[in-house]
């Protein structure tokens, strides 16, 4: 059975970014995947320190909730990201749980050692939310910063849904042709 794991990373429960990832995790089951949900902000996530000690073995030496993630991010056939948008880029949550993925870095361009174990590339998707019209780069930070996060674990950037102008909590509801195109983007991820 493959395997999506879908990554929230908003502070807010319930609110427009988590509906529309739900609806791309009901596509990606209706393709018949399995389909694991991380929600940041539940966990207890310490900053990375810069220390260099992923350099030696390719292995982060914090040790708290990010750790239990390693693996499933390396096995997930596909990985669906959603974040609302805080000052152009990605929540705090989210970009602390970026940052101690340094690890898979690490092997990638220190260690030259597999970051997939072999299983090849796998797809992933961006679900972006945010309260106001600010301009056509209003998501450039964004998209930059989870293609870079992508790159670094071998998964292939196939696309994203990009939202703005929703600040009240479940707006988005009322976007049936969103929340449409979530669930089929959920659906499709694993064949891009």
């Amino acid at each position: 059975m493959k395997k999506v794991v879908a990554i929230f990373g908003s502070p807010r429960v319930n609110g427009n970014s988590d509906i529309l990832l739900n609806q791309a995790i009901k596509g990606a089951e209706a393709s018949g995947a399995k389909v694991e949900k991380i929600v940041i902000r539940d966990l207890q996530i310490a900053p990375c320190n810069a220390c260099d000690g992923c350099f030696e073995k390719g292995t982060c030496v914090i040790y708290d909730d990010v750790q239990q993630i390693y693996s499933h991010l390396v096995d997930a056939d596909g990985i669906i990201v959603a974040s609302p948008v805080y000052f152009m880029s990605v929540s705090a949550q989210l970009k602390a749980f970026i940052d101690r993925c340094q690890p898979f870095w690490a092997k990638k361009y220190i260690l030259h050692l597999p970051v997939r174990k072999g299983m090849g590339s796998a797809n992933g998707f961006l679900i972006a939310t945010a309260a106001r019209n600010a301009g056509d780069d209003l998501f450039a930070g964004v998209i930059k910063t989870i293609k870079a996060f992508f790159h670094v674990l071998d998964i292939k950037y196939t696309g994203e849904i990009l939202c703005c102008g929703v600040e009240e909590k479940g707006m988005v509801n009322m976007k049936r042709d969103l929340l449409q195109r979530a669930f089929d983007a959920g659906k499709q991820l694993l064949t891009w």
